[in-house]
């Protein structure tokens, strides 16, 4: 579970995000909607652990990411859009190195197993022996969920999972999210995507000039807003940032 209560964040005398609370569930995809600049990756950074808020506290599976971030950061697996592979490794490689580094979590003996499974999950096996340079966006998707799978963590952050990816590779992608949740898993999800977030998330959270907007299932948005679309409720409470 992630817990944000009434969280705030500057970059010197510029708030970027104001009092923001939400909750993420285990066994649910919850979704964070928000135009360029609205404070979705400040909140995922500070969820990580990444940075402190100034007020407000953030807990992830009862830890305190301000008071404990080396326990936080190792509960969590992290996708982002652009995801941080060392490319000149094969996708092999560089599973069997997060492997390493992940050590604790996945002792010796069990990582083979991991290892395997990883793959399996994220259809790797055709790509394991090349370089992760020479992959496609698609599958170097696939590694990066991979590497995030290592360690069975509790709670996923996915940030822009499916950017730029062809139908086919959203497809596949979008099938590991559901997995996750359908395991038991928290799974936070910023998304540009307004299908998206409607097909997937459970709860959804839309953020406007760092505060949240609206939140609720899609439906309830909607119906707040008196919108017939997530994407036309989705417009009218960021209409001041994006205009």
């Amino acid at each position: 579970m992630i817990i944000l209560d009434s969280v705030s964040k500057s970059y010197g005398h510029t708030s970027v995000v104001r009092a923001v609370s939400l909750i993420a569930m285990p066994g649910k995809i919850s979704g964070l909607l928000g135009p360029n600049g609205a404070g979705k990756t400040t909140i995922l950074n500070t969820i990580c652990a990444q940075f402190i808020p100034d007020e407000g506290t953030v807990t992830v599976c009862g830890k305190d990411a301000a008071a404990e971030p080396v326990a936080v950061k190792a509960l969590i697996g992290y996708v982002s859009e652009q995801p941080a592979l060392y490319t000149e490794y094969t996708s092999a490689e560089f599973l069997r190195f997060v492997l390493q580094l992940r050590s604790i979590a996945v002792p010796a003996i069990d990582r083979k197993g991991v290892f395997e499974s990883v793959v399996e999950q994220c259809g790797l096996q055709t790509v394991l022996h090349k370089k992760i340079r020479h992959l496609s966006k698609g599958y170097k998707q696939r590694v990066s969920f991979a590497q995030a799978l290592i360690g069975d963590p509790p709670v996923f952050i996915l940030d822009e999972p499916v950017s730029g990816l062809d139908p086919a590779q959203m497809y596949h992608i979008r099938g590991l999210i559901t997995a996750l949740a359908e395991k038991g898993k928290t799974v936070l999800l910023s998304t540009h995507l307004m299908q998206e977030a409607q097909s997937l998330c459970n709860m959804i959270y839309i953020l406007s000039e760092g505060h949240i907007a609206a939140s609720g299932t899609a439906q309830a948005i909607c119906d707040q807003t008196s919108s017939n679309s997530l994407e036309d409720a989705f417009m009218y409470l960021t209409r001041k940032t994006v205009e």
